[in-house]
């Protein structure tokens, strides 16, 4: 009998088949992680890429900040506050000379920064044609079309345009708040000059000017060219930064100078509820409403009331702290208190206390008070003074002229005396005395303690605000309190306060300038 024998074809068949499957999948497997790998280094790449672009953003940005900051007159701080050779700050169009742009720069370690175009000679190893040989070039600034144009050229290498000439004034950055250790930031220069209508391309205009040669201001609102308000150059800041991978970002923001446009309700206002007030023996002692006019302008405003109080009305008999203030002036002297209505002036002007600041602060509140007067804190162009205060003469206090007005907040009481004349804003949170034939050009904020004390000689021209918001402790109150004035004697000499509308336009300008717009330039 024979035996069969089969052949086992199939085992041998899935054994190759195997292989294969192995093979395949191994090659997939590596393919995968091959992908995962590429993909993620190009996430990290990315994200490399966005970081060091977002480096090169705010580092831009805090060029920015810095010249804002340094855009501030007087702000105690050694070597920080912006000064040139020239000027200041750009007085001039651009173009218009070297008092028309301001170059702040911000070199790291020995490189050397110069926005301007240079000759040939300066080249080096900036890779740069004879035609410019700047390094970290301003090619922005012949892109705006402003009056007076400087002198602008193509690189022939790099094919961009390029400002040339004198037209230029340069500062560096303050070491003064550079890091103690690590390097500077990646900007590398500021651009300041002044704004011009239309000066960013046709339709960038302000107030209908479509001509470039209109300089922009700000009024308090807005900007604009024309108009009383419009006392306030509006100043643009260009900025560029350069990381040392080679990111670059350049911004731009337009800013105006801060300032406390102060509606006054009354040449004197006494801010509270059961006033104390003692009005003037001297028959040249008063207290007017109507616009003075000062401080480099003519008169001109409509009249305030002479005392403006919180409440109580005239009439037969007077009520609340009108008819206070009414049986507090002596007798004979009714007729020097003037201003929108019969002398003797005092009216209640509670209704306007909630809007006399363009609705920014509530001045019929504790809590509206005192922001106001943190908002003046923040920008004092000297020391803040710990009371109790005295100065004869007022030098040190009040070394001011119409055209630089100081910022003088004093934490406590002050005393005044002798002759001198003062401008800007004056706040003390105690007991304000002032002797002498001194006078006082803009706005006296006396808020805290709430209490003025003046002879019959010395003068307010501007407004004076009067309120009383802390507890003696130096607490806040919840509720108003009870202000206090008085006059004390008086002499030949004409005596009191005076509303005056132009000296507290003048004279209430901050030190700090905020950002009325902010873009960021694509090159």
């Amino acid at each position: 009998m024979k035996m069969q024998h089969h052949k086992r074809v199939g085992s041998r068949a899935e054994r190759g088949v195997a292989l294969v499957a192995v093979m395949l999948t191994l090659l997939l497997v590596t393919a995968m992680a091959a992908a995962i790998v590429l993909l993620s280094n190009t996430e990290t790449s990315t994200s490399s890429n966005f970081k060091d672009e977002q480096r090169a953003f705010f580092a831009a940005k805090a060029g920015i900040e810095e010249a804002r900051d340094r855009l501030r007159s007087n702000s105690g701080i050694t070597n920080y506050t912006l000064t040139v050779a020239a000027s200041t700050l750009p007085s001039t169009a651009v173009g218009s000379g070297s008092t028309g742009v301001i170059y702040i720069k911000n070199p790291l370690g020995s490189e050397t920064v110069a926005p301007w175009c240079g000759s040939s000679a300066n080249i080096g190893s900036t890779g740069l044609s004879s035609t410019c040989a700047a390094e970290y070039p301003d090619d922005e600034l012949c892109n705006e079309a402003h009056s007076a144009s400087v002198t602008c050229t193509t690189d022939s290498t790099t094919g961009k345009t390029y400002a040339s000439g004198s037209y230029y004034s340069s500062t560096t950055s303050s070491s003064t708040l550079q890091p103690s250790s690590g390097t500077a930031l990646d900007w590398k220069w500021v651009r300041i000059t002044e704004k011009q209508s239309n000066a960013f391309g046709s339709g960038y205009y302000v107030n209908g000017s479509t001509s470039s040669t209109s300089q922009v201001f700000w009024n308090g609102t807005n900007e604009c060219t024309t108009g009383t308000a419009c006392s306030m150059p509006v100043y643009v800041l260009t900025a560029l930064a350069v990381t040392p991978s080679g990111s670059r970002r350049m911004v731009q923001m337009e800013v105006a100078r801060d300032q406390l446009t102060f509606n006054a309700p009354a040449a004197l206002t006494l801010d509270g509820t059961s006033d104390s007030f003692t009005g003037g023996s001297s028959s040249n002692y008063q207290i007017n409403g109507a616009d003075q006019g000062g401080c480099g302008s003519s008169a001109g405003s409509s009249k305030v009331p002479a005392v403006g109080v919180a409440d109580g009305a005239k009439g037969t008999p007077n009520t609340g702290d009108v008819g206070t203030v009414i049986d507090g002036i002596p007798n004979g002297r009714m007729a020097n208190y003037t201003g929108i209505g019969a002398a003797p002036d005092v009216e209640n002007v509670s209704a306007s206390l909630a809007s006399a600041i363009n609705s920014q602060y509530d001045l019929s509140t504790v809590s509206g008070l005192q922001t106001m007067v943190s908002a003046v804190k923040t920008a004092v162009t000297q020391p803040v003074i710990t009371g109790p205060a005295s100065y004869s003469g007022a030098a040190a206090l009040l070394n001011s002229s119409s055209s630089s007005p100081q910022i003088v907040y004093v934490n406590g009481d002050l005393t005044l005396d002798g002759n001198s004349n003062g401008y800007g804003i004056l706040v003390v949170t105690g007991t304000l005395t002032v002797k002498g034939t001194l006078q006082w050009n803009g706005l006296v904020l006396v808020i805290g303690n709430g209490d003025l004390q003046m002879d019959g000689t010395n003068t307010f021209a501007g407004a004076v605000l009067v309120a009383k918001t802390k507890n003696p402790s130096g607490n806040l109150l919840t509720t108003m309190g009870s202000p206090t004035f008085g006059v004390n004697g008086g002499g030949n000499s004409a005596g009191g306060v005076f509303y005056s509308a132009s000296c507290l336009a003048q004279e209430t300008q901050l030190t700090t300038y905020h950002s009325v717009s902010f873009r960021e330039l694509i090159e």
